[in-house]
């Protein structure tokens, strides 16, 4: 089974469920608490894993239909793949066989096959991606049918095909097949990444900076986004981390001078600080509410941004914020090979083999 490292905010016990701290500063190995290989589901106040061999499931932290902290919990994974939820808890999920399901049985009927799904942290808005490249947006608390989005043409491919999106607290991020990347919805803080502050955008935008680029994968924190490219064709372990936002906190890993804006509009490549021992490829990116973590190609976890509840990973001493990332350095991290990073709005959760 592959092990499993939480650190971050901990008072629902969403964390490390058998830790009373309420701040889990260093990363602590839960595998064998959680019984799961995969991290599914992370929110303000509870955490889903899945153990994929025995298609089970299991939730800790704060149970919002019987009002109290749970251990984990088993119940069966019903064929789920991702849930799409907001703080208040878990909303839907996508099955195996693409159909999406909410609560009190309820499905949300698409004309194709969903392939990837996210909601909105504020609101009720859920946006869906479906087999044939075509994105689709319904609202958990009406009736109405899916609507498909329409997106805007300008600097565009002539028929994106959409395979993945990503949402924050009220803004979007969508990848398409050739590597292309389209933001919409609130833009007040640069998280679109077209270059200036945008109230709201309503359509999806491809972002001109990527274009020429290939971009293999997207993530969205509250007021920020991350992006990696592919900095070799052929090589698909290549790969440049650019952020762009609100860096409050220093969650977009850059350094900025006294007269500079928090707000950075555009694109930033992040450059990590290893001394001479040459460049670092970036494999897996996370977003948290006001943190940012990173896996590079040399087997190393850095992080950056707001630290208070330890959701760096760096120790009781410094739970200060980072505005550049730092090296999360850990014994149990030797000879291992990092899958994946998750984040929850203040907690971080990494998977190892």
């Amino acid at each position: 089974m592959r092990q499993i490292y939480a650190f971050g905010y901990n008072s629902f016990r969403q964390t490390n469920p058998e830790n009373n701290d309420d701040i889990i500063s260093v990363p602590s190995d839960i595998t064998e608490i959680i019984q799961c290989d995969n991290i599914i589901w992370a929110n303000i106040s509870s955490t889903l894993g899945i153990n994929n061999s025995e298609r089970k499931l299991m939730r800790w932290g704060f149970d919002d239909t019987e009002n109290k902290i749970v251990s984990p919990t088993h119940f069966p994974a019903q064929n789920m793949v991702k849930c799409f939820g907001d703080d208040n808890g878990i909303q839907g999920y996508l099955d195996v066989n693409g159909n999406l399901h909410g609560q009190a049985k309820k499905t949300f009927k698409l004309p194709a096959k969903c392939v990837d799904v996210a909601q909105m942290w504020t609101g009720d808005n859920v946006i869906a991606v479906t087999e044939d490249g075509k994105l689709w947006q319904f609202n958990l608390k009406n009736n109405e049918e899916p609507a498909k989005i329409i997106y805007s043409d300008e600097s565009a491919s002539l028929n994106p095909f959409f395979i993945n999106v990503v949402c924050g607290e009220n803004h979007c991020l969508a990848l398409t097949r050739n590597g292309e990347v389209f933001s919409w919805g609130s833009g007040r803080f640069g998280q679109l990444g077209h270059g200036e502050l945008i109230n709201s955008l309503e359509k999806p935008t491809v972002i001109e900076f990527f274009q020429g680029l290939q971009v293999k994968e997207i993530a969205c924190g509250g007021f920020h986004s991350a992006v990696i490219t592919d900095i070799d064709f052929f090589d698909k372990d290549s790969g440049d981390l650019y952020t762009f936002g609100w860096n409050h906190f220093g969650r977009l890993g850059i350094s900025l001078s006294k007269d500079s804006t928090v707000n950075c509009t555009g694109p930033s490549l992040i450059e990590f600080d290893r001394g001479n021992d040459g460049e670092l490829n970036v494999l897996k990116v996370a977003c948290g509410s006001a943190h940012t973590v990173a896996i590079t190609d040399d087997c190393r976890l850095w992080s950056c941004g707001w630290g208070k509840y330890g959701q760096l990973g760096l120790g009781a001493n410094r739970l200060n914020d980072n505005y550049k990332f730092v090296q999360v350095d850990s014994m149990d991290f030797m000879d291992k090979r990092f899958v994946d990073c998750i984040c929850g709005r203040w907690n971080t959760f990494l998977i190892l083999n």
